[in-house]
């Protein structure tokens, strides 16, 4: 039995989907740069416990802190493995969803500290002089666009996620499952800021239903999904207009 993503589950499909769930991490960050909400938590708070296909989703909050926000992720994995890793954070400007496809080791923001007040400067933000340069997210990034933007909402595959925490952090992630050998399907959603952060500003934005939608439509995704990616068929979806 598939569950189609974006609605509610019957009862029976909860029952049945209860008896065959795959633990899968959605993870959002804490509030930064001065704003008082980051709706990438917002949204995964909402999706604690829910059933998306045969996935069970948990949410994690994690620092906006270098280094820090991949040990809490590392923590709580050695507490309870997961399936896969869906993580979600603030890109304030963008105008849709971007599925990242590659995380780099490189941090680089000297005009922006993280929440403890510390700046990285092209250097490894991992400390490993002797790690990979970079790393592909291993979650079918091209399908769990087309799936977002089959719901509505716009999305798409996006190959540069920056140089702070929220680049760090899927780097981080991703290095530990290959040093482990672990088959963990993770990728990273940045989202827009919602309308209620973007008042009075020239800024894009999402509404929060919809980033919930596309977080639980993410995580249905990575626990489905077999064989190769998705083709990529067109560019640039997201600028595809938002539902009515």
């Amino acid at each position: 039995m598939s569950f189609p993503a974006g609605r509610a589950l019957t009862q029976r499909e909860h029952r049945v989907a209860q008896t065959r769930c795959v633990r899968i991490l959605l993870i959002g960050f804490d509030p930064f740069a001065g704003r008082g909400i980051n709706p990438s938590w917002e949204a995964a708070q909402q999706l604690q416990g829910a059933v998306a296909g045969p996935a069970r989703i948990d949410v994690l909050r994690v620092p906006v802190v270098w280094r820090e926000s991949v040990a809490t992720i590392a923590r709580e994995l050695e507490r309870e493995p997961a399936a896969g890793l869906v993580i979600g954070g603030l890109s304030f400007g963008r105008p849709a969803i971007s599925v990242e496809a590659i995380a780099h080791a490189i941090g680089d923001m000297p005009w922006q500290a993280d929440n403890a007040d510390r700046a990285l400067s092209a250097e490894r933000s991992d400390g490993d002089a002797g790690g990979p340069d970079a790393l592909l997210a291993t979650a079918p990034v091209r399908a769990i666009a087309a799936a977002i933007n089959a719901a509505g909402i716009p999305a798409h595959v996006s190959w540069d996620g920056g140089t702070y925490v929220s680049n760090a952090t899927l780097y981080g992630a991703l290095r530990y499952a290959k040093d482990r050998g672990l088959r963990l399907p993770t990728t990273y959603l940045h989202v827009p800021g919602t309308p209620e952060m973007t008042t009075g500003m020239a800024t894009p934005s999402l509404p929060l239903e919809l980033i919930v939608m596309a977080f639980r439509i993410g995580c249905e995704v990575v626990a489905t999904h077999e064989g190769p990616d998705a083709p990529l068929r067109r560019w640039p979806s997201a600028m595809a207009p938002l539902p009515r």
